[in-house]
């Protein structure tokens, strides 16, 4: 038997469908129930036969019956939301008497065409088969049946409120299920977008700058980090998932039930909102990922927190139309903003939500790839229909009022729910004809890495075997994070800031990814990588490590029960701000002229430094000439990562003086007690001088040498002028406190005045230091003394005679050669002729000192035109010096020239000594 396509409407949700596509179907629905679909077609042709007749009668040939299909398919387009076509309608209308016949039906819808034709309204439909028909007919008669079937005689009957509360949802179910079609759901949009994101909001408290991805992170050496994460990881949302992968997958399945748990369990209680911050920032970040080619872009934006929702939309579509559309600029001044705006949508209550079976897909949340922090990610997307799925649309309603509130208030309302709660459909016109609707999820206040640094900033730095390395990150929203080290693509460290390559790491790149966390949220997504530009080299010899003390390299167990000695190091480590000066001057003004520029650069002098210190393990640290980028960057961090407490006091008067250097000292955990901030105190010579030479406190002490002092000022102008206003220099104290035996050890460091014919300045510096001493001494209890540093002075000069034998004579040449003649400032002295030296000594309140060096160096300064023993580790004499650690002699300066060079990293021999700690 033949059977004829018949002129119809488009089938299914309004949408013409070609003769081939029906046929398909049909073919497809006869293999399943072939005995059925025999009888179909024997009533579709019957229904054909009586159209055809029908048509006769009235006088109409084919091609005005095509016409009036046509018609009615405008018809089916514009009124049926269940897209049944006219045809079918027509056929299944026959069998009910209520209804009309079809004569009667299809006079009215050739009326109707009549009308649409005084519009010139002309639309065409493809042919739509017979079978199809019959079977559109049948379906229809098989629900009237059930209709007539549940029709009942009238009774009375009792129905149950649960019976009527299941009915009404159902009714509300069906309800919202014809809104949505009817809406058009601008998500699922006709003109379906290569292009999906999310919009990550951050409410920025005032101390945070907006634009801390661009300024506080090193962006050149961002990387991948997807290529270093673990399947496992990928699979749970964080960088390089695939979120279109075969859908219903075990795989797939686990790893969004493991995202559902990270994200959904956490709440804004859990951090700090900044809620009292007046002055706060809203900084939104939308990341897009074009699902096709792999593409990854971002828009960055800082807006005003009371900006209206609405403003804020707008300009965010007209960043995104200018990163995506084709269109060709418009001149200015004629530029048209298009009708169509964004629209915020919001997750239905999951009471209210219209049930869908179809998809796994549960919402919206499960279709934004949750990586697009990552500018890196190619998304491996090989789903050829990612957009949002109908069945998602459904847990998503309108948010009519978007006028009503901000910005700031939208980042609020989505922040107390569960991730997903929000997204928002952005229309870009891609061209003249063509409008692609972007869905973003609204991510607002994920863990955030605010700023990322290391010493060196990845670039520069160089990284030596056994050697730590430390990246710092501060954070916004989150409590920690997990920092996981990598050498050539392999994990060798799992979760520490603190890293310190191994032999085996010679010759490889390291690489961080950083994961922000906190209660609630593993941080998948929010994934940064770090790759150092240099790779690891081998440590270059350093003679005075070994063999020189190889003893005190031996492993020291500093948390035994037994008594060890205290191990003390001072260490003047050569400031960069000194040493790089030799960068842009002439051969013949160098200083440090023997040694290759790139051995003397702080990248590579300093962490052989840091390498160097923590070899001895050293119970106290005093170091000297430490720059103020130098401790923040690497001395505090990596010390603070091998257990050590410190604190850092920068020389200089005021910033325009342009020092950017001084002293640091630190303590281990192991050993001290964690000291509080105020109690790490930094004392200006200045400052003591101007508070001990005061009239009330010079009558209440026992240090009579303050008076002569006192009097030598009052004559001496120029010299009053040097000590108070002039110098810089620093000293530093504070009160370690031992863990086992509770006992308190007064700590001091310094550095001197460098300027040869100043003696007497740094002789009466030093009086006056020690006075400071005598004070803490006696408050802390008479606690023993531990005082290091670069005093300056050579082993004969009068500040060490005053330090050991506690007394400078008057006559003392070298001590007051200079008293009238040295001049801050040339012809600022003035006749001095008058000025004469004093004795200098300590009352005996002050506790007798003791060098850790019974015998002097030979040298711990060494330059091309000077060497000489600057650098001392003093104790009080109820200090036991155990040993010291040997140093270099000048035979073994013979083949270096000076230092620093190649093998040694600063101009001066780090001290170490042994002080026995039993006797206090």
């Amino acid at each position: 038997m033949k059977v004829e396509a018949l002129p119809s409407v488009g089938v299914g949700r309004g949408v013409s469908s070609s003769p081939s596509i029906i046929m398909s179907q049909t073919k497809s629905f006869s293999s399943t129930k072939p005995n059925l679909l025999s009888k179909y077609q024997s009533k579709a042709i019957h229904n054909s036969v009586a159209v055809s007749a029908t048509d006769r009668v009235e006088g109409r040939d084919e091609g005005s019956t095509a016409n009036a299909s046509a018609d009615r398919s405008h018809c089916s387009r514009d009124g049926a939301a269940d897209s049944i076509t006219v045809s079918s309608k027509a056929s299944s209308i026959s069998s009910s008497k209520s209804k009309g016949s079809i004569k009667q039906r299809i006079k009215n819808t050739i009326g109707r065409k009549k009308v649409h034709e005084n519009k010139d309204v002309r639309e065409e439909s493809p042919p739509v088969s017979s079978i199809q028909i019959a079977v559109d007919v049948k379906v229809e008669q098989k629900k009237q049946q059930q209709g007539r079937k549940k029709k009942k005689p009238k009774q009375d009957i009792i129905i149950s409120p649960e019976a009527i509360q299941l009915e009404n949802e159902e009714v509300h179910q069906q309800q919202l299920a014809a809104q949505l079609q009817q809406d058009n759901f601008q998500l699922r949009s006709s003109n379906s977008s290569p292009w999906t994101g999310r919009v990550v909001g951050l409410r920025l408290p005032s101390s945070v700058d907006p634009a801390f991805d661009e300024k506080c992170k090193p962006n050149g050496r961002r990387v991948d980090p997807s290529l270093f994460l673990g399947d496992k990881d990928k699979k749970c949302g964080s960088t390089g998932w695939n979120p279109w992968e075969e859908e219903g997958s075990d795989s797939q399945r686990s790893c969004l039930d493991d995202r559902h748990k990270n994200y959904f369990s956490f709440h804004h209680s859990d951090y700090d909102y900044y809620e009292n911050d007046d002055k706060c920032q809203v900084s939104i970040d939308v990341h897009l990922f074009n699902k096709k080619d792999g593409i990854s872009m971002k828009i960055h934006m800082a807006r005003d927190p009371s900006e209206g929702l609405d403003k804020t939309l707008q300009r965010l579509k007209i960043s995104m139309e200018k990163k995506l559309s084709k269109k060709k600029k418009k001149k200015k001044g004629k530029q048209q903003v298009t009708s169509i705006n964004p629209i915020v949508w919001r997750k239905r209550e999951r009471q209210h939500a219209v049930k869908e079976e179809t998809s796994y897909f549960e919402d919206l949340a499960d279709i934004i790839p949750i990586n697009l922090c990552n500018p890196f990610s190619e998304g491996g997307v090989t789903h050829d229909d990612a957009s949002v799925p109908a069945e998602s649309c459904s847990e998503y309603e309108k948010v009519d009022d978007v006028n009503s509130f901000s910005i700031e208030e939208l980042l609020k309302k989505a922040n107390k729910d569960d991730f997903g709660k929000y997204a928002i459909s952005v229309p870009i016109e891609i061209s003249q004809s063509e409008t692609m609707h972007v869905p973003l999820m609204v991510d607002p206040c994920p863990p955030t890495i605010t700023s990322v640094a290391t010493f060196g900033s990845f670039d520069h730095t160089r990284l030596f075997e056994n050697t730590p390395l430390v990246v710092e990150v501060c954070l916004l929203f989150a409590k920690k994070a997990k920092i996981v080290w990598f050498a050539d693509g392999e994990k060798v460290c799992h979760d520490n800031q603190c890293y310190t390559p191994t032999k085996s790491d010679v010759g490889k790149l390291l690489t961080v990814v950083v994961t922000p966390m906190r209660p609630g949220h593993d941080g998948k997504g929010c994934e940064e990588a770090y790759q150092f530009k240099r790779r690891v080299d081998a440590l270059p010899p350093m003679p005075i490590l070994s063999p020189l003390r190889d003893e005190f390299l031996v492993h020291r167990d500093k948390l035994q029960e037994d008594k060890q000695p205290l191990r003390v190091v001072s260490y003047n480590i050569l400031a960069d701000q000194n040493a790089s000066r030799d960068v842009n001057r002439d051969a013949d003004d160098m200083i440090y002229s023997h040694c290759k520029l790139d051995d003397i650069i702080k990248w590579r002098r300093h962490p052989l430094i840091v390498h160097e210190i923590l070899q001895y393990q050293g119970d106290i640290v005093c170091l000297q000439e430490v720059d103020r980028d130098v401790f923040d960057g690497l001395l505090q961090p990596c010390l603070k990562a091998h257990g050590y407490q410190g604190y850092y006091s920068e020389k200089g008067l005021d910033d325009a003086s342009g020092i950017r250097e001084g002293c640091a000292i630190f303590w281990s955990l192991d050993v001290f007690e964690s000291v509080r901030l105020p109690d790490m105190k930094t004392h200006t010579f200045r400052e003591m001088f101007q508070d001990f030479m005061c009239d009330e406190r010079l009558h209440k002490t026992e240090w009579t040498t303050l008076h002569d002092v006192s009097k030598l000022l009052e004559e001496h102008d120029h010299l009053k002028h040097v000590l108070f206003n002039k110098l810089g220099h620093v000293l530093q104290t504070v009160v370690l406190t031992d863990k086992r035996s509770k006992e308190k050890i007064v700590v001091a460091n310094t550095h001197l005045f460098y300027h040869p014919h100043a003696a007497h300045v740094k002789c009466l510096k030093m009086l006056i230091a020690c006075r400071q001493l005598e004070i803490e001494h006696i408050e802390n209890e008479l606690s023993p003394i531990i005082f290091c540093g670069d005093y300056n002075s050579t082993p004969d000069s009068g500040v060490m005679q005053l330090l050991l034998n506690r007394f400078v004579d008057s006559g003392d040449e070298e001590t007051w050669k200079h008293l009238c003649t040295y001049e801050w400032e040339e012809g600022a002295g003035g006749d001095l002729k008058h000025v004469s030296s004093i004795d200098v000594e300590y009352p005996p309140s002050f506790p007798q000192l003791i060098s850790a060096y019974d015998k002097a160096p030979d040298f711990t300064h060494f330059i091309e035109c000077f060497a000489a023993t600057l650098d001392y580790i003093l104790a009080s004499s109820n200090f036991e010096v155990v040993r010291s650690a040997s140093t270099l002699s000048f035979d073994d300066m013979k083949e270096h020239v000076a230092m620093p060079n190649e093998f040694m990293a600063s101009d001066h021999i780090s001290l170490v000594a042994d002080l026995s700690f039993g006797d206090l």
